[in-house]
C-alpha cells in the first residue's frame, strides 16, 4: 500500500494523479466516438498540427492551453470545412492541413535560440508538472465535453453510426460532425500535456480499441474505455514514477499493453451494429 500512497505525499503528484484521472476519463469517451466514426487519423493530425500553435503560444508569451486550444479549433474547423466544401476526402483535408500546420510549428520553433521545458513538456508529455491553473482548465474541459455528450447522447449515437441515415431523420449531421471536431480538438489540447503531442493518439485511440475487443454493447464499450484509460493513465503515471521514465511513453506502452491482452484474450468482438439494430 505504502507505493500507492507514498508518491502522494508531494502536492506535484496529487496533481498529476486528479489530472491524470480526468485526462483518462475524457479521452476514453471522446476516442470511443473517433473508433466509431473512424476519425483515428484526426486525432493524430490535430495533435500534430497544434504544434504550430503551441509554437505561437510560446513565441508571443501566451498560455499555451490557450493558445493550443484556440489553433486546434479552428484547425479542426477547417478540416471541416475544407471536407464538406472542397470536395476532398476527410483524410486527404486533414493530411493536407496537419502536414502544412506541422511545417509551420517546426518553422517557429527552428527560429527560437532555445525554449524553455513549457514546450517540451507539450511535445513529450510531463503530467508531473501540471500546475493548478492546468488542472483548473482540465477538470473544466472535461466536465463541460462530457455534459454535452449526455445532453445530446442520442444525437452522437445517431451520428457516430450512420451519419446519412441520421441526416435523413432530421438531425443537424453537419453540426454535429463540427462539435465532434471541436471536442476532439479540446481533447487533444488537454491530453497533450500527459502524453505530449507525439502520443496523445494513444490515449484518444488505444482504451477504446480495446475495449472494443470485449463487447458488442455501445454501453459496456463506454464503460471499459473509460475502465481501460483509467487503468493506462494511473498505472502509466506510478510507472514514471518508480521507474523514472517519461510519463507520456509510460501511459502510452501501459495502453497498448492492455490492448494486446484484450486482442489476445478477449472472447468476442465486433457486432455494435447489430445489437443496436442499425
Amino acid at each position: 500500500m505504502h507505493y500507492l500512497l507514498d508518491p502522494l505525499q508531494f502536492s506535484f503528484m496529487q496533481r498529476a494523479l486528479i489530472g491524470t484521472i480526468f485526462i483518462g476519463i475524457l479521452t476514453a469517451v471522446i476516442g470511443t466516438f473517433v473508433i466509431l466514426r473512424r476519425l483515428s487519423f484526426i486525432g493524430e493530425g490535430l495533435a500534430h498540427g497544434s504544434l504550430a500553435g503551441l509554437a505561437l503560444g510560446y513565441l508571443f508569451h501566451w498560455d499555451l492551453y490557450i493558445s493550443g486550444n484556440i489553433y486546434a479549433i479552428s484547425l479542426a474547423l477547417f478540416i471541416g470545412l475544407l471536407h464538406e466544401k472542397a470536395k476532398v476526402t476527410l483524410d486527404t483535408a486533414i493530411g493536407i492541413l496537419f502536414s502544412t500546420s506541422m511545417a509551420l510549428g517546426i518553422a517557429i520553433i527552428s527560429t527560437m535560440k532555445v525554449y524553455t521545458t513549457n514546450l517540451t513538456d507539450y511535445l513529450f508529455g510531463s503530467v508531473l508538472a501540471i500546475t493548478r491553473f492546468d488542472l483548473a482548465i482540465i477538470i473544466g474541459a472535461t466536465v463541460l465535453i462530457l455534459l454535452v455528450l449526455a445532453l445530446f447522447y442520442k444525437e452522437f449515437i445517431f451520428y457516430a453510426f450512420d451519419t446519412e441515415m441520421a441526416e435523413v431523420t432530421g438531425l443537424p449531421r453537419s453540426k454535429l460532425h463540427f462539435a465532434m471536431l471541436i471536442m476532439i480538438a479540446i481533447t487533444v489540447v488537454i491530453a497533450a500535456q500527459t502524453v505530449g503531442v507525439i502520443l496523445v493518439t494513444a490515449l484518444l485511440v488505444i482504451p477504446a480499441a480495446s475495449g472494443y475487443q470485449w463487447t458488442n454493447s455501445l454501453k459496456y464499450l463506454l464503460v471499459l474505455s473509460v475502465i481501460f484509460g483509467l487503468t493506462s493513465s494511473v498505472v502509466g503515471l506510478y510507472l514514471s514514477y518508480y521507474l523514472n521514465i517519461a510519463s507520456g511513453a509510460s501511459i502510452a506502452l501501459t495502453a497498448a499493453s492492455i490492448f494486446l491482452l484484450s486482442f489476445l484474450f478477449a472472447p468476442g468482438r465486433r457486432g455494435l451494429k447489430r445489437s443496436l439494430g442499425l
